[in-house]
């Protein structure tokens, strides 16, 4: 424990100093396909191409705010409207789609009617793509490759939302499966070399009274799922 400490005091740092650099060029750039999108507002090829850049540049900032406190384990203490787990889901499989296609894995989706979840929206974003980006790695130079984003329908009031992402990859060892969600778990090259990613999705999560955990999957692969609260009360969703 002491020696997990240490080193996330030392992640901490280098990531505040880092995110202090990483901020600057970061709002330029941003302010930059702003005003483009302005200027250019005739040119409607341009601008569909502009707009998912910038939409790209708001999520690295919303990580770069974020991820201090997914690694002190701090809820922000921003106000946010409840988000849709439906177009946190699409946001993220319209970024990663070009990936999946290069790579020759297919996106199945099968997403329910849900309601309004208590995270902000682009802390869903964040988790999802860290699912969907380790699942297309597990996925590298397999042929029928498949990667299945099941968001489970909501059938008892004020239960979780329930998110599923499954592959028909290697599956994780069981050998690192307890420790899929510590910070620094690498070994060798593939599924095991996981990193920072799942812990700070656990991280940001946790915040958020929400979790992730590890399924086994029928036939192998890798099953994760993802429960959220819902925001059981909002001005256009007073009830569930």
């Amino acid at each position: 424990q002491a020696r997990l400490s240490h080193q996330l005091t030392l992640v901490g740092q280098f990531t505040a100093g880092f995110m202090h650099e990483f901020n600057n060029p970061l709002a330029i750039v941003t302010s930059r396909i702003e005003v483009l999108l302005e200027e250019r507002k005739e040119d409607a090829a341009l601008c569909g191409d502009l707009q998912q850049m910038l939409t790209e540049m708001r999520y690295m900032g919303n990580i770069a705010r974020t991820l201090l406190q997914a690694l002190r384990r701090e809820r922000g203490s921003e106000v946010f409207v409840p988000s849709a787990p439906s177009e946190a889901l699409e946001e993220a499989l319209t970024a990663l789609s070009v990936t999946a296609h290069e790579r020759g894995v297919r996106l199945v989706r099968e997403i329910a009617d849900v309601p309004r979840v208590d995270l902000p929206g682009h802390v869903v974003s964040e988790v999802v793509r860290g699912l969907l980006s380790n699942a297309l790695d597990a996925l590298a130079g397999r042929e029928g490759g498949t990667i299945w984003i099941r968001l489970e329908a909501y059938r008892t009031a004020g239960a979780k939302v329930l998110l599923r992402i499954e592959d028909n990859g290697p599956g994780v060892p069981e050998s690192i499966r307890e420790h899929l969600f510590e910070p620094f778990i690498s070994q060798s090259p593939g599924r095991e070399r996981l990193g920072l990613g799942l812990f700070l999705s656990a991280s940001l999560l946790d915040m958020y009274d929400g979790r992730v955990w590890y399924e086994a999957r029928n036939g192998g692969g890798a099953r994760f799922a993802v429960e959220m609260p819902p925001a059981r009360f909002t001005r256009g969703q007073p009830y569930h």
